[in-house]
């Protein structure tokens, strides 16, 4: 039965973890991300995501599942910004689905459902 248990409760890579990002879009021709824009995702231990990536703040579910993410539906606020729409569209709209990720423990790459598209991220220091 310990082994089981054991086996069930697998560690989360991610668990409290919080990410910046660092660039989005195809995943052969990244955008950079806007240089002043406090752009943050992070993974809480709660099974939740959640984060600012241009404007607004965003929420909702993300289960890890071995080296998939699977998100959501987030929820995010409304308001409207001179900068950051874009790129916060982008990124929102990738985080939803069975994502693939890859991480070395310092840097994060999420896929988006078709693999088509990134998110690259590096890890704050809590």
């Amino acid at each position: 039965m310990t082994i089981l248990l054991t086996a069930c409760t697998g560690t989360n890579p991610l668990s409290d973890t919080n990410w910046v990002l660092v660039s989005y879009g195809a995943v052969d021709d990244q955008s950079p991300a806007l240089p002043d824009v406090d752009a943050r995702i992070s993974f809480g231990a709660d099974g939740e995501i959640r984060g600012n990536v241009g404007c607004n703040g965003f929420g909702g579910a993300a289960k890890i599942d071995g080296d998939k993410i699977i998100a959501g539906p987030l929820m995010a606020t409304e308001m409207y910004c001179e900068r950051g729409m874009e790129q916060e569209m982008a990124v929102l709209m990738l985080l939803n689905g069975e994502l693939a990720f890859e991480s070395d423990g310092d840097t994060l790459i999420i896929f988006s459902e078709d693999g088509k598209s990134a998110l690259h991220l590096l890890l704050i220091e809590n």
